[in-house]
Formats: C-alpha cells, sequence, structure tokens
C-alpha cells in the first residue's frame, strides 16, 4: 500500500488556490461547527510552495482555473462532499 503525503488546510480560498494549482483534493472532513478541512494528495511537498509564492505574490493562476477550483469546492461542500 502506497502511503501517500497529505497537506491539509480550513482555509477556503487556499484551497481553491492549491486545487487550481494541480493538487488534488482527497476529501473533505466536516469539523465541529461544521467547518471544513481540506485534505490534499502532496506526494511531492508541492502545497508548501504553491502556499509561500501566493502569500508573496509569485503565484499565478489563470483566472478561470480559479473561478472553476472555487465552484468545485462549492458544490463538494455544498453535496455532501
Amino acid at each position: 500500500m502506497e502511503n501517500l503525503k497529505e497537506f491539509s488546510t480550513k482555509d477556503f480560498y487556499l484551497s481553491a488556490c492549491l486545487l487550481a494549482s494541480g493538487l488534488i483534493l482527497k476529501r473533505l472532513e466536516k469539523n465541529q461547527n461544521n467547518f471544513m478541512t481540506f485534505v490534499f494528495e502532496d506526494p511531492d511537498n508541492l502545497a508548501e510552495k504553491i502556499i509561500k509564492n501566493h502569500w508573496n505574490r509569485k503565484h499565478k493562476i489563470p483566472t478561470r482555473d480559479l473561478i472553476e477550483a472555487i465552484n468545485e469546492l462549492k458544490t463538494r461542500i455544498y453535496s455532501g462532499f
């Protein structure tokens, strides 16, 4: 059985950025107070690099990809994952 590294965050828009950047959303975990944790496959440790570049305003994502990622996350949340 292969052990894939995971990255998780509760930040919705950061999750959209990760999804639009090509990381695979593995699952959603519902926490207390109906907050969600977004869990991504991250075998190559790309999440940290993407986040660092995101906060330094160096990570560029096509607008359409970001909008599609936001819509996909909303669909997954409201459809029960």
